[in-house]
Parts: structure tokens; C-alpha cells; sequence
């Protein structure tokens, strides 16, 4: 994600936010996004994601360091630059007694957007968020999956080309879920998204870069490619078909091997764990010979967990075990 401060959505230099002289929720943060971008903010409760956002946003000022957005400072009073911004919250709350309508109608006119432009704007909005047949019913009565579509719908009512959803997949059922994330991956074609998410199977499937944040610090930037490229392979589930004694008789074969760390067998699901530093591919091919030798047949493979998810987990564990030595070390810690 490299080129010059114009050419990015969102530049961030030495971003730092210090809450009361006491609390650094984010430290010394360089961050590029470019245009077309989908990219998964990730890290644990605390690490500065949401501080991230709001500066981002100009709601808070950074006590060092800088953001840009569009090529511009943003800061509180760049009014200009957050209308090109759509905004979704963790949990929006919307007031009692307003209509989708009525609601959306008054963000419309927040942005100055004149009635000739705004009425048939946020009537194509509410059909496209599948609001049409709640257009004229209280916002009090909608459950989850509706007030997270007319999130969605009030973020895209100043069309802004920057679009940043904290938590937009938080609370809801497995339908609407997925809705969402249909939502997010045709809004990508032609939007830069930033996509804050604690569900890591949602940004397997809809971003394209992932920035991790551990402790106010970035540990990680770069595509999903190069953060899955980090996970150990070393961890492998292998479903089976063929004589249960043949199974057996494979598993003890493959224990034998020097590579191996452990195999665990359950009915016909095969458990390996490998030594850390063995090349993969080696042992494997290996493995599959015993099989084939075996009349055992092979019917999937998988790498135990979640890939993105245990990718994420493996490097913020890393990063935390490292503690202080990454002041003292800088060069083996980057």
C-alpha cells in the first residue's frame, strides 16, 4: 500500500492518542489505505481500534502524529471531508417516533442535499436495504437486521466515497448476516471501506487488507494473502475413507515419522501435528503415500482453524509474548 499522501483514501503518520496524560490507546500508528481498498481492522478489545476510527473521522484530535484524508488534514472542523465519509457505529441507535422516511429525509437535509435530490435518494436506498415495506413504520419497533440496514442506508445518503462500519455484522441472525455481507462485497466494487470486525470468518470473506492493532501499536498491514501467508502450518485434519483397521494401521506408520509432532485418530478423522520449522509439503506427500499404500482413501484436507482467524491469533500472541524487547530491538521486530 505505498505511493504518495494523494493518491491515498487515508494517510496516517505517526498517529498517536493520549486519553488524560495516562491512557495511550494508540501509538505512533503509519497507515496508508488506497483507493478500492477493502481492509479489516483487526485486534483485540483495547487495542485502539475505535480511537483509530475517530481520529480518522476528525471526532478527536491526535496528541502527535497526523491523518489525511482524501490528500487533506482531517481534524474536527473538516466538515468537508467527513461528508465524504458514510459512518456506521457499533449498536446504532436511532430516536423513537421517526420513520425510515422522516429519518432519512432529515440526514438528507444535515448534508444540504436539496428535495429534488435527497426524496428520490433515500427512496432508492430504502429498496435497496429491503426497507420498503417497513418504509412508514416507528424505527422504535425494528429488530437488529432492519436498524442495521438503515445504518446502511444512512451512511450511503451523502454517496461518500469512504465508507467506515464498526461491529456492522454485531447482534445480527445468520440471515441477516448475510445480507450484510452480500451488501458489503457490491458496495466494494466501487467504494474504499475500512471494516471494523471482531468476526474474522466476515473479513475472510469481504476484505482484501487487513491492518492488526495490538496495545495502540500496528503489528500488521498489508493484504489478507500476506496475513494468511503468516499462519503455522503445522496443524491438519484429514477425513477418511476405507477399513478401519487400515486407518489404524496408517496412524501408526506416520507417528513413526521424525517430522511428527502427534496424531490423534477419531473414528475416521485424523488429527497431525507437525514440528514447527518442518517443511509441509514434505511430510505430507508422505503421509498421502501411507494412505494410498493403505487402500485408505483421502476425502479432505484442512488446516485446523479458521485460516485469517488463526493467522490473527498466532500474530498478536507473538506480538504480546515479545513485550518490551520490541523498544530495545527494533530491527527484529519489524
Amino acid at each position: 500500500m505505498n505511493g504518495s499522501d494523494s493518491e491515498h483514501v487515508v494517510a496516517t503518520e505517526h498517529l498517536t492518542k493520549i486519553y488524560q496524560n495516562r491512557q495511550i490507546a494508540l501509538n505512533d500508528v503509519s497507515l496508508t489505505i488506497e483507493q478500492g481498498c477493502v481492509l479489516g481492522l483487526l485486534g483485540p478489545n483495547g487495542a485502539g481500534k475505535t480511537t483509530f476510527l475517530r481520529l480518522v473521522l476528525g471526532l478527536h484530535r491526535p496528541t502527535a502524529g497526523r491523518v489525511k484524508v482524501f490528500g487533506r488534514p482531517m481534524n474536527p472542523n473538516a466538515a468537508t471531508l467527513r461528508r465524504r465519509i458514510g459512518y456506521i457505529p457499533t449498536n446504532p441507535q436511532f430516536p423513537g417516533g421517526m420513520t425510515p422516511i422522516n429519518y432519512l429525509d432529515y440526514m438528507g437535509r444535515l448534508f444540504g442535499l436539496p428535495i429534488n435530490v435527497r426524496k428520490p435518494r433515500l427512496a432508492a436506498l430504502i429498496r435497496a436495504v429491503d426497507l420498503l415495506s417497513h418504509a412508514g413504520t416507528d424505527i422504535a419497533q425494528f429488530s437488529a437486521g432492519m436498524t442495521a440496514r438503515l445504518a446502511v442506508a444512512a451512511s450511503l445518503i451523502n454517496q461518500p466515497d469512504l465508507l467506515i462500519w464498526d461491529e456492522p455484522t454485531h447482534g445480527l441472525d445468520i440471515e441477516a448476516r448475510r445480507s450484510m455481507l452480500e451488501l458489503i462485497k457490491t458496495l466494494a466494487h466501487e467504494k474504499t471501506l475500512i471494516i471494523c470486525s471482531h468476526n474474522l470468518s466476515d473479513v475472510d470473506e469481504v476484505c482484501n487488507h487487513a491492518a492488526v492493532l495490538s496495545q495502540g501499536q500496528l503489528i500488521f498491514q498489508g493484504s489478507l494473502q500476506d496475513l494468511k501467508g503468516r499462519i503455522r502450518k503445522n496443524h491438519y485434519e484429514l477425513d477418511l475413507e476405507g477399513d478401519q483397521k487400515s486407518i489404524s494401521k496408517c496412524v501408526q506408520q506416520i507417528k513413526s515419522f521424525n517430522d511428527v509432532k502427534q496424531v490423534i485418530l477419531r473414528q475416521r478423522r485424523m488429527e497431525i501435528m507437525l514440528n514447527e520449522e518442518t517443511l509441509n509439503t514434505a511430510v505430507l506427500s508422505k503421509v498421502f503415500s501411507v494412505l494410498n499404500e493403505n487402500k485408505v482413501a483421502l476425502v479432505s484436507v484442512r488446516s485446523v482453524g479458521q485460516q485469517t482467524e488463526q493467522a490473527y491469533l498466532d500474530l498478536v500472541e507473538k506480538e504480546e509474548s515479545r513485550g518490551f524487547t520490541r523498544l530495545y530491538s527494533p530491527a527484529e521486530a519489524a
